[in-house]
């Protein structure tokens, strides 16, 4: 009766092991890659609904400081991945600033930030662009 226990407990987890969907197909980072020789704020947007006016600076979202010829990881928004993620968004925005101007009026009103901080370039990528990059940015963008 013992050995007829352990082996249904091993068919069982065997087969909630088996059930469980593979993540290995999902992407859960996109790696931002900071070339340059300075440290660089990069400010993520993604919506739903993407216009020409979110190009300026979200003032009330932050920006990660990546320091010069580093890395830095942006997390897919659900635990299933960025593919999965795409499906409800068109693309992703990344914004590239000066940092150190920044920095400079990071407690200044927005209308402030946006005319003093300039923004270095601004990436809006598709899922077949990411897929195409093999998920990975580069700034500064290469010149082909």
């Amino acid at each position: 009766m013992k050995q007829f226990k352990i082996i249904f407990l091993m068919i069982a987890a065997s087969m909630l092991l088996y059930g469980c969907p593979s993540t290995d197909d999902e992407h859960r980072y996109i790696i931002f890659v900071n070339n340059s020789d300075k440290e660089i704020g990069c400010q993520e947007f993604w919506s739903e609904s993407i216009t020409s006016a979110d190009t300026l600076i979200r003032c009330k979202t932050g920006i990660h400081g990546i320091l010069p010829n580093s890395v830095h990881e942006f997390k897919s928004l659900s635990n299933s991945g960025w593919e999965s993620d795409f499906k409800t968004i068109p693309y992703i925005q990344y914004s590239v600033v000066d940092i150190e101007a920044y920095d400079n009026y990071i407690s200044a009103p927005c209308d402030t930030i946006r005319k003093y901080v300039p923004i270095l370039h601004i990436y809006k990528l598709t899922l077949e662009d990411l897929q195409r990059m093999n998920w990975t940015v580069v700034y500064p963008p290469s010149k082909k």
